[in-house]
């Protein structure tokens, strides 16, 4: 090793140091001198110490690694113990400092082993992990046991389940391979739960529309049954609330964009131009409703708050996983039987009835159709596979126009019905000769 090599990185093994140490003398800025363990000048030694036991090994094969380890050790105990006395002066008891030390030296042991944009990257995280204490613990006080369920759950379905499940094709007409049903309800389950943090942060604070927005990646079916709940209390803001109806639907149509996207990108470009005409009419129309209930004033907008769908459910309930996990698994089942055995027809048909429920299961059913090398190892007509999915929306969209009519008022039922109208002939126009 040349010595500007050496000088370069027990440089950087000394500036890791420093960083870290900075964040932790700027904690304890206001302790008088003596009063604090280590500060900016101690993590730069403990940096730069790490950096010289790392470069020693490079000089010398013999024993170098049991120095090395020696000197973590004795470093971890001279450092243990003079923050376990300032611990017990303070009644102030916390191991962060020096595990941050034992951390900060072996990121500087690393930078001297030639790994230098790893160890840096790594300070910069620790740095910025120890920075980010009151946001963390403010985080953990709001967090509730069921989203901390959740979340393990969550990570149990990727990193436990998902590896014991066969990545194989099984059961009628190869229809179902287990491994890729359950990354679609992985898949779909993070779309949901985006949706609940957005409730959280922004549902009962920001109005209808942005309400409707966060309630559109969970379910715009919930949202316009709500909606239309709503919109039938005497002085309600109908146009508020048609507002956030129409941005979940908008939402909805963008969400099912993004699932065509993560599984089939070919699938995607052919359907973008109807999703888009679609999508625009719906988003115009919630933001021409949101000026204009604004604009009503009065006990009227006060009482359009109301709309607001309420928080979702957890979206990460076992009972729920497993359920959508079945739906996909018999969408899938269902519209290879009916391709193979009807043809486009019956596939499509299959699509329209499961979009009047949900469009999700849908979309995740006919890209596996796709990935599987649909549509001509089925039989189907080119384009067959992107019309099933664009009927399945339509027929989302007319049943949330038929419930508005149904549960809602007069006035919101011709708002809903009129713009969800005015987005399926947009939708078929753009999509050309694709539906035709």
């Amino acid at each position: 090793m040349n010595t500007t090599t050496l000088l370069f990185q027990l440089g950087l093994a000394l500036a890791i140091g420093l960083m870290v140490g900075t964040e932790r003398h700027w904690r304890e800025r206001d302790d008088k001198p003596g009063a604090r363990t280590a500060g900016i000048r101690t993590f730069g030694i403990s940096g730069l110490l790490g950096g010289i036991a790392g470069a020693i090994t490079q000089t010398s094969s013999s024993g170098t690694a049991l120095l090395v380890g020696a000197t973590f050790v004795a470093f971890s105990a001279v450092f243990g113990a003079f923050q376990w006395r300032e611990a017990e002066a303070q009644h102030q008891f916390s191991v962060t400092t020096v595990i941050a030390a034992q951390a900060t030296f072996l990121l500087g042991v690393l930078a001297s082993l030639g790994h230098q944009a790893a160890a840096a990257a790594a300070a910069i995280a620790l740095t910025a992990l120890l920075a980010s204490r009151e946001s963390l613990h403010a985080f953990v006080e709001r967090l509730t046991w069921p989203e901390l369920r959740s979340a393990i759950f969550l990570l149990a379905m990727a990193f436990i389940v998902l590896p014991l499940l066969p990545d194989r094709a099984v059961g009628p007409y190869d229809a179902i391979n287990p491994a890729e049903i359950w990354i679609f309800a992985i898949a779909l389950a993070g779309v949901s739960f985006a949706g609940y943090v957005a409730v959280r942060l922004f549902g009962s604070t920001r109005g209808p529309l942005v309400a409707g927005i966060a309630g559109g990646l969970v379910s715009s079916t919930a949202v316009a049954l709500t909606s239309a709940r709503d919109s039938r209390e005497s002085g309600a803001n109908v146009r508020a609330i048609a507002a956030g109806a129409l941005a979940a639907s908008a939402v909805s149509i963008a969400r099912g964009g993004v699932l065509v996207a993560v599984f089939s990108m070919p699938m995607l470009m052919r359907i973008l131009p109807a999703l888009s005409a679609a999508g625009v009419v719906m988003t115009l129309a919630a933001v021409v409703c949101a000026i204009q209930g604004t604009a009503g004033g009065g006990d009227a907008d006060k009482k359009g708050e109301k709309a607001e769908p309420p928080p979702p459910d957890n979206p990460f309930e076992i009972g729920s996983v497993l359920k959508l996990a079945a739906i996909i698994a018999f969408a899938t089942v269902a519209a290879r039987v009916a391709a193979a055995t009807f043809g486009d027809r019956g596939m499509i048909l299959v699509s329209v009835i499961m979009g009047l429920v949900d469009i999700d299961s849908v979309i995740l059913s006919i890209t596996r159709l796709a990935r599987s090398g649909a549509p001509s190892d089925t039989g189907l007509s080119d384009g067959a596979l992107e019309v099933a999915i664009l009927l399945a929306i339509a027929a989302n969209t007319v049943a949330k126009a038929a419930y508005s009519a149904a549960i809602g008022s007069r006035r919101f039922a011709l708002l809903i019905g009129g713009v969800s109208a005015l987005a399926l002939v947009a939708g078929f126009l753009a999509a050309g000769t694709l539906l035709l």
